[in-house]
């Protein structure tokens, strides 16, 4: 027979209670240690990023930030061209009104600080530049909308300030190692950490309040004394939407996606293919458009970069490469050019725009007439012997238009300039690369007029 299984211990009700409460209380001992650790840490550092044209996007999100994230100091790391619109004086009051210092670092080499970037650098309570980073632009302030919005502030020493001021007005200083800027440049740091770790005890006035900066500690190793980080260094950035849009932010990458955006919707046009062109051309017009809503736009310029697209277009639907190719890029290049307001400052990247302006006119005299031979073109149907053969117009030539030959469309053009209405009869009468020159049919439609 089977033994029998010896009955288990059961614990009393009693006993499971103090082990649940045993537990509870370890885990609070834990939860309550981890508080600890925390607090002792304090407010972290909080880095927040400023590069690239400033505008209100990201205005908003440094006023957010410092809102919204609780710490022991903000340092902004500038690497900005300028303001090229918003409010900057929504941005430097609130750095003025910040619960905690604020510290501005222009770096690393070769970073520049400009027209309102240098401006929020000037109302920061420490700044400093690494080596090699430039600094000046002053006047505009923000390059579209209130272009002086008067935010600078004098600083400590009212004289050397103004004489900074007036010389960075429209010139630029290049930071060196000793190299003191008042108002703009108080001390030289080669690196973040570097200077993160030097803050150590500096003690900051804002308003009535005094802030003593406790940045890093004293560690030995190998004998020798070295001073580390002894804060948590958040680094902040927007969000993924906000760094979407901002891929248009200078004058070069707005002027880039605006001829991909134009060269992507001819393509879409003549190709008729199952939309991803469109759908690029879309992407592209919205990076486009945020560039040119938030830049110092000439707008003369923008023209010609359509007339310069629309010139290229017209010499491929001639199916010739003459001056309309050499004239349609030369525009569009011109207007890639003088695309922004922002000299000096940040002109458009020259490079950018021929390299933008040389893919525009490959795309569109290589690109899309192999694409639309494959779609017009047939093998059943020879060129050689087109020319006598009748045709049915299904796209009206005006003179530009699509006729049906044997089943196989072709792009046609009518032979005298005439228009010749969708579904009139036609004979082709010459044949030019891809293109085929027809005459209307009256009357009986085996006799021509």
């Amino acid at each position: 027979m089977r033994a029998k299984r010896a009955p288990r211990a059961s614990y009393p009700l009693r006993m499971r209670i103090r082990l649940i409460m045993v537990g509870l209380l370890t885990a609070g001992v834990m939860v309550g240690g981890a508080a600890v650790a925390q607090d002792a840490a304090g407010d972290p550092i909080v880095v927040i990023e400023l590069g690239d044209p400033i505008d209100q996007l990201a205005i908003d999100f440094v006023i957010g930030t410092i809102a919204n994230n609780p710490a022991h100091m903000y340092v902004l790391k500038i690497d900005s061209p300028g303001v090229s619109s918003g409010a900057l004086t929504e941005l430097t009051d609130a750095i003025v009104s910040a619960p905690a210092p604020v510290i501005a670092w222009v770096g690393p080499n070769p970073a520049v600080a400009y027209g309102g970037a240098a401006a929020v650098v000037n109302h920061a309570d420490i700044r400093s530049a690494a080596p090699g980073v430039t600094i000046g632009y002053l006047d505009p302030e923000v390059q579209r909308g209130d272009r002086n919005p008067e935010t600078l502030r004098p600083g400590d020493d009212v004289d050397g300030s103004a004489a900074a001021i007036e010389l960075l007005d429209d010139g630029t200083i290049t930071v060196e190692a000793g190299t003191m800027v008042v108002g703009f440049v108080d001390r030289v740091d080669p690196a973040l950490g570097q200077l993160l770790v030097s803050l150590d005890g500096e003690v900051v006035q804002r308003g009535g309040e005094s802030f003593t900066l406790d940045t890093a500690t004293t560690q030995t190793l190998d004998g020798q004394e070295s001073a580390v980080l002894n804060r948590q260094v958040r680094f902040i950035k927007p969000g993924l939407l906000d760094r979407f849009l901002r891929l248009g932010a200078r004058p070069e990458t707005a002027f880039l996606f605006l001829v991909f955006a134009l060269a992507f919707a001819v393509f879409e046009f003549y190709a008729a293919g199952t939309g991803l062109m469109a759908f690029v051309a879309g992407t592209s017009f919205i990076l486009a458009g945020y560039g040119m809503a938030t830049l110092p736009m000439w707008w003369p310029a923008v023209g010609l970069v359509v007339v310069g697209t629309g010139t290229q277009v017209w010499g491929f639907v001639q199916n010739r490469i003459d001056w309309r190719a050499v004239v349609g890029t030369a525009l569009v290049f011109a207007g890639g050019v003088f695309f922004t307001t922002s000299r000096p400052a940040y002109p458009p990247a020259v490079w950018m725009v021929t390299l933008a302006t040389a893919s525009s006119a490959i795309f569109i005299w290589y690109a899309l007439t192999t694409v639309v031979r494959g779609r017009f073109a047939t093998p059943t149907v020879g060129r050689e012997v087109l020319i006598g053969q009748r045709c049915l117009v299904v796209d009206t030539l005006g003179p530009v238009g699509v006729v049906v030959v044997d089943g196989a469309r072709w792009r046609a053009t009518a032979d005298r300039g005439v228009e010749i209405s969708a579904g009139a009869p036609a004979e082709i009468v010459g044949v030019t690369g891809l293109l085929l020159e027809v005459d209307p049919l009256v009357g009986d439609p085996q006799e021509k007029n």
